[in-house]
Formats: C-alpha cells, structure tokens, sequence
C-alpha cells in the first residue's frame, strides 16, 4: 500500500463525479421525477430536491459486487470474468432491475461541489468513494474534528484497495 499525502486530496466537481458513475460505474441517469423511483425519493435521507445534481441506477453485477466487496480490486481476475458476463441497460430497462440495483442521489448547493449524498442500496465501498470526492476535510473546515480525518484516511485505504483511487485522479 503506498502512502498518501491525504492533505493533497481536493473535492472533486459535480462533472467529476458524474462521469465517474456513468463512465466508470455505468451508472444510468434518471429523471428525478421518474415515477419509479417514488418511493426512494420519498426517503427522508434523500437530499433536498432543489439541490439534486443527479440520480442514478447501478446495476451491472460486476460494479455491485465490487461497491458491496465480494469483488475485491477492479484490476481482479473475478471483475473482469464478471464484467464480461454483464449486460448493458437503458433508462427504459430500469424497471426490470429495480430489486437489486442501487440508486445513487448526489446534491449539490453550490452546483460546483458535491454538498451531500444518499445511496439506496448495500454498497458500502460506494459510501468510501463518495466520501472520498469531498475531499479532505481540513479542506472544507478550518477545524476538522480528528475522528473525521481519521474516516475519511480510511475510505482513502479502502478506495485504493479496491483500485478506484485511480479513478478519482483522473478527473
């Protein structure tokens, strides 16, 4: 594992991440609005919906094993073998997948930066990219509480163990 200068880690653009879930997760987006996704966007954890940038739909097997970690590295034999296998959907195929697919909602107050997130579905390595894109926290306060960096040090850990630091360099 190589070390980081955790303190280099800049907030990534709301462009960044977008091209992040559908060009690396091909993540599908979705109209807010989209009647099937009431019941999500019902969630009081969502965030508000003058700030929602974007709503998406992981659901390629591969990417859901990886985010949930029982793929372990997207460079792994078993992600390629399983990416392989996956079938590519549209926006009108969703419904077919609603089940086991995990809905991503990011928001944005400024519409520049992600302000905050909510992930519809057991992907827990999905959490730790996520929170990566905010950047580190001294970043955004002046006095950011030592359990907070300790996070977000870890979610660092874990993006790179499963090879998705990468991605998030190359903005």
């Amino acid at each position: 594992m190589s070390i980081h200068d955790f303190k280099s880690i800049k907030p990534k653009t709301m462009i960044a991440i977008d091209q992040l879930l559908v060009d690396h997760f091909h993540a599908i987006r979705l109209d807010r609005d989209d009647e099937l996704l009431i019941t999500i966007m019902e969630d009081p954890f969502v965030p508000p919906v003058e700030t929602i940038f974007g709503v998406y739909c992981i659901y390629r097997k591969s990417i859901l094993e990886l985010l949930q970690g029982r793929i372990f590295n997207i460079d792994s034999y078993d992600f390629q073998k399983a990416s392989a296998k996956d079938k590519f959907l549209t926006a009108e195929d969703v419904e077919g997948v609603l089940d086991m697919a995990t809905f991503v909602v990011i928001a944005s107050e400024d519409k520049a930066y992600m302000s905050h997130y909510f992930i519809g579905g057991d992907t827990e390595k999905l959490n730790s990219i996520l929170n990566v894109c905010f950047g580190h926290p001294n970043l955004l306060a002046d006095q950011a509480s030592k359990r907070s960096i300790k996070r977000f040090e870890q979610d660092v850990l874990i993006v790179e163990k499963i090879g998705c630091m990468k991605l998030l360099r190359n903005e």
